[in-house]
């Protein structure tokens, strides 16, 4: 039988009628039902609805890590660097094969998106860079590399989950927090480059890595998944083709994220149905490579004077972002302005994966403010989104 999309299969002709509204959720539902409907987010485009993972696993790895019991040693931390590589690798060919998807239907949504991400990447840019020329905090690295980091670190946003007969804003506030995490993939290869590039020609070499990289691994994807004889074998095919996508990047020192982005894009725009193979699969680590991400990052976490006074403008400005670029970006799909701003809140996992990519490119004192900061940026992100964000029900109306 021909695969079919979930979300297609979840759904039937003409949508539930009363009698699969009283057979399924309850009309009202329950304070458990509530807590729970706040706590699932899709944390990135491409990945399925879960409990909020960040305000849990997020200090579950600092509680571990060298600054706490030491259960996580520095030398445990080092050895893992590869494998959060592969892990990033991951992330972006999920968020790649998504917006392949996604975005012949959502244009006017991906330039929505783009706009409000764009204006959060440019104030907490300019912030950073005005408080650090400001106190005088000793960066070993060049200030314009680290403030963009930042500002993309902050861009990203996750996406709660929605009630299946809630309002239509909720849907398009939901794939407008998806999509915003596309542009700073992209902005990432850039930035990257500046940090890690010395000469004209190691620029060159680390702005055309990324989709080259991509396409290659896309290629020896498409001829190798579809004709594997087996479940096993093709998932080894599978988990073998993403490790050499972040082995090649960690060689050369460029972003894995750009490079699974490539490559899932590439799967899904190729003829066959290399893309349905693949997402099967990683399905299956996707909440492992969540948390394998979130309790690095809180183990790698330290907290400098420096990462302290900078989380405050990190929070701040953050904030002025999300509610600008929402303000901005709510006329072109029509939708109230602070209530997109409200979803645009929670971080996710992208967040804490930029910041940890980009650690692993700067030099040490820098990596350890940007990653402490969005660290626990993030986690206070989630939980003040909480409150923040309209988990709209059945019924509701403006």
């Amino acid at each position: 039988m021909r695969d079919v999309p979930s979300d297609v299969r979840r759904r039937e002709l003409g949508g539930p009628d009363p009698i699969d509204r009283r057979l399924g959720v309850p009309q009202t539902p329950s304070p458990l039902t509530w807590l729970l409907s706040l706590l699932r987010t899709r944390s990135a485009l491409g990945l399925a609805p879960s409990l909020t993972p960040a305000v849990i696993f997020l200090p579950l790895g600092l509680l571990l890590g060298p600054e706490a019991t030491g259960l996580i040693t520095p030398r445990l931390l080092e050895r893992l660097t590869l494998a959060v590589t592969i892990a990033l690798a991951v992330l972006g060919v999920m968020v790649g094969m998504a917006l392949g998807r996604e975005i012949r239907t959502a244009a006017r949504l991906f330039l929505a998106a783009s706009l409000e991400s764009a204006v959060t990447t440019a104030m907490v840019a300019a912030a950073a860079a005005y408080f650090v020329a400001t106190t005088q905090v000793p960066l070993d690295a060049s200030l314009i590399g680290f403030v963009l980091a930042l500002g993309l670190c902050a861009s990203a946003s996750s996406a709660t989950s929605a009630h299946p007969d809630s309002e239509p804003a909720v849907a398009v506030a939901t794939r407008v927090a998806d999509l915003d995490d596309v542009l700073p993939i992209v902005l990432a290869v850039f930035v990257v480059a500046l940090i890690g590039a010395a000469t004209r020609a190691e620029v060159t070499t680390m702005l055309l890595a990324p989709p080259i990289i991509g396409l290659a691994v896309g290629g020896i994807g498409w001829l190798l998944f579809e004709r594997a004889e087996s479940g096993p074998e093709r998932m080894l095919f599978v988990l073998g083709t993403l490790a050499l996508t972040g082995g090649a990047a960690a060689y050369l020192h460029v972003s894995p994220l750009a490079a699974g982005f490539v490559a899932g894009v590439m799967w899904t725009i190729v003829p066959g149905r290399v893309d349905r193979v693949v997402e099967k699969d990683l399905q299956r680590v996707q909440h492992p490579v969540v948390v394998l991400l979130l309790v690095t990052a809180g183990a790698s976490a330290v907290f400098s004077s420096a990462a302290i006074w900078l989380l405050p403008p990190y929070l701040l400005f953050r904030l002025a972002g999300k509610v600008s670029g929402a303000w901005l970006a709510a006329p072109l799909i029509q939708i109230r302005s602070s209530d997109l701003a409200a979803f645009l809140m929670p971080p996710g996992v992208l967040a804490v994966a930029f910041a940890l990519n980009f650690s692993q490119l700067l030099p040490a004192a820098s990596g350890q403010m940007l990653l402490s900061t969005v660290a626990v940026g993030t986690a206070a992100f989630e939980l003040f989104a909480l409150a923040v964000v309209p988990h709209w029900g059945p019924g509701r109306r403006e």
